[in-house]
C-alpha cells in the first residue's frame, strides 16, 4: 500500500512538472503550436524513467496529454502525441540501461556518446514522427509543412534529452555537493565567469553596436573549467545555465545564432548547445575517471571490495571495469595454486 501511494505521488508530481515545462516549451512554438525547438519535457521524462524505472510512465503520459489537449488539436491527436512522447522516453531509457550504463551513462566518455546516439538522437525520432503524422492526418498541420515541423520537433526533443537529462540524473543520485571552502570559492568564481561570458555572447554586453558577433566559442573554456576541476554533475549544471542564458538572449535578438526567424535561430542554438553538452560531458567523464583511479580508495581489508563515490561497496573488478577500458580474466598465481593443491590434498 505504501509503495502504491508513493508511485501515485511520484506520477502526480511528474504530471505537474511535465505540464509546466511543456507549457514553457510551447510558448516558443513558432512553426506550429505543437512543435517547439526548445522542449525540456523530453529530458524530464527520460531522467524520470532512468531514475524511477517504468513506474514513472503514467505521469509522463498524463502530463503530455494535458499539455497538448490544452494547446492545439483534438483528443485523438493529443492521445497520439502523448503516446509518442511516452514511448520516446521508455525506449530511450531502455537503450540507455542496456547499452550506455543506465544512470551511470554520464560517468564515462564512451557511454556519453552511446547515450547521445541512442537516446538523444534515435529514440527522439519516435515522438516527432508520431506527433507530426497524427497532426497531419487529422488536418491540424499541412503535409507540405511536414519536414519543417518534424525537424523542429525532433531537434527540440533531442536538445531536451542532451541538456536536461544529464543534469537531473546526476543530481538525483548525488544530491549533495561535497565542496570544501576552496572548491566553493572556485565554483563561485566559475559561475561569475559563466554569467559574464554568457552575457557577452547572448546578452548584448559588448561595448559596440553589433549584437551578433561570432563569439560562440567564448563560453567553451568555462565548460572545460567545470569538467576539469569539478565533474560531470557540475558540468551538466553549467550547461543548463548556459543554455537558459543562450535561449533568452537569442529570443531578444542577441548572439551569433540570430537568424531570419525565431524558430531558425533556436534550431541553430539547439544544435550548438547539444554538441557542446556532449563534448563537455564526455570530457568531464574522462577527467573524473582519471581522478578516481588516481585518488585515495577506501577498500575493505577482508573482502577487498571498494567503496565508490555513492557510498556503495563494489568488487575490485567491477569498480575498475566501470572506470577504465580494462577487462578481467581470472586464474591462480603459483603461490595460491600451491595452497589450493595442499588444501585439496588434506580433504
Amino acid at each position: 500500500m505504501v509503495r502504491l501511494l508513493a508511485t501515485a505521488a511520484l506520477n502526480l508530481v511528474l504530471t505537474g512538472a511535465y505540464f509546466a515545462s511543456g507549457k514553457l516549451g510551447l510558448a516558443l512554438a513558432f512553426v506550429h503550436p505543437s512543435a517547439s525547438p526548445v522542449w525540456p519535457p523530453t529530458g524530464l521524462a527520460l531522467a524520470a524513467l532512468l531514475v524511477f524505472g517504468p513506474r514513472a510512465w503514467p505521469g509522463i503520459f498524463l502530463g503530455a496529454y494535458l499539455v497538448n489537449a490544452t494547446t492545439h488539436g483534438s483528443v485523438a491527436t493529443s492521445l497520439a502525441i502523448a503516446f509518442g512522447n511516452t514511448l520516446e522516453g521508455v525506449l530511450g531509457a531502455f537503450l540507455t540501461r542496456e547499452f550506455a550504463g543506465g544512470r551511470a551513462a554520464f560517468d564515462h566518455p564512451q557511454s556519453v556518446f552511446r547515450f547521445t546516439l541512442l537516446a538523444g538522437l534515435a529514440a527522439t525520432t519516435l515522438s516527432a514522427t508520431i506527433g507530426v503524422t497524427s497532426l497531419s492526418v487529422a488536418e491540424f498541420a499541412g503535409w507540405r509543412d511536414y519536414t519543417s515541423i518534424w525537424l523542429t520537433w525532433w531537434l527540440g526533443d533531442a536538445g531536451g534529452a542532451l541538456v536536461v537529462t544529464p543534469f537531473l540524473v546526476l543530481w538525483s543520485h548525488r544530491p549533495r555537493a561535497r565542496w570544501g571552502r576552496r572548491a566553493a570559492l572556485e565554483m563561485a568564481a566559475l559561475l561569475v565567469a559563466l554569467f559574464a561570458a554568457g552575457q557577452l555572447v547572448f546578452g548584448g554586453w559588448l561595448p559596440v553596436g553589433a549584437t551578433n558577433y561570432p563569439l560562440s566559442f567564448l563560453p567553451s573554456p568555462i565548460l572545460v573549467w567545470a569538467a576539469f576541476r569539478f565533474g560531470p554533475r557540475e558540468t551538466a549544471t553549467v550547461i543548463v545555465l548556459l543554455s537558459a542564458m543562450a535561449v533568452s538572449g537569442t529570443l531578444q535578438g542577441f548572439g551569433p545564432f540570430v537568424w531570419t526567424t525565431p524558430n531558425e535561430s533556436l534550431l541553430l542554438l539547439q544544435a550548438f548547445m547539444g554538441v557542446n553538452a556532449v563534448v563537455a560531458l564526455a570530457f568531464a567523464g574522462l577527467v573524473a575517471n582519471l581522478r578516481v583511479l588516481r585518488g585515495l580508495l577506501s577498500i575493505c581489508a577482508y573482502c577487498k571490495r571498494i567503496r565508490n563515490e555513492t557510498g556503495r561497496w563494489e568488487t575490485l573488478e567491477t569498480y575498475i571495469e566501470r572506470r577504465s577500458e580494462a577487462e578481467f580474466t581470472h586464474g591462480l598465481c603459483p603461490e595460491c595454486g600451491d595452497k589450493q593443491l595442499l588444501a585439496l590434498a588434506h580433504t
